[in-house]
């Protein structure tokens, strides 16, 4: 990543955030792990390797998967923070008062038929079991995901659950998965981080 590159980032990265997007931009690594402690900064990290992929040409949409619910309202947050982009976290409802809520699925899979402006789109987990939304993303048509960024990626356990059998059928060229915590209770919880 060159300087200039650097420079168009709304924030400056330090200096082992700039190793791990270069490390995502090595062509060899177009699937990969982000494995950063806790408070090293992962999302601004991801945010930053999104943008420099779509400067670059190679992707129209970041696809934000929250592997913790609450995190949806914190990656808006932060790529309000640290990106120009747009930001749509699908289904959210804002009421009058500021109250989130959020549609049901058959209202998020309509939404994904729809033509989206806006570059990153966050879903948690749950929106994964829903057999309509994977077709839909997987169809790539009217919006097409060149990177899928998976948060917390070890709270997608097993690959028997539904949300983790469906995160295996998603494709895109890129893919990163984050986590500050690999193994859990066991090595074999590093299986669908690995996969």
């Amino acid at each position: 990543m060159s300087d200039e590159e650097i420079s168009q980032f709304k924030l400056k990265p330090f200096q082992h955030q700039i190793e791990a997007i270069n490390y995502g931009l090595n062509p060899w690594h177009q699937k990969w792990l982000l494995l950063d402690s806790m408070g090293l900064g992962k999302t601004a990290s991801i945010i930053w390797y999104a943008e420099t992929l779509k400067r670059r040409g190679l992707i129209d949409h970041c696809l934000v998967v929250c592997g913790v619910d609450a995190l949806r309202q914190n990656w808006k947050r932060e790529i309000n923070m640290f990106s120009n982009e747009g930001v749509l976290v699908l289904g959210e409802k804002i009421s009058k008062k500021g109250k989130i809520s959020y549609a049901s699925l058959a209202e998020r899979a309509e939404r994904l038929k729809q033509p989206i402006e806006e570059f990153f789109v966050v879903v948690n987990a749950a929106t994964l079991r829903d057999k309509n939304i994977i077709d839909i993303l997987r169809k790539a048509k009217p919006n097409r995901f060149g990177l899928i960024a998976v948060d917390e990626v070890h709270r997608f356990a097993t690959k028997t659950s539904q949300q983790g059998t469906n995160l295996l059928k998603l494709d895109s060229t890129f893919k990163v998965a984050a986590t500050g915590t690999l193994v859990m209770n066991s090595p074999l919880s590093c299986y669908m981080p690995l996969a």
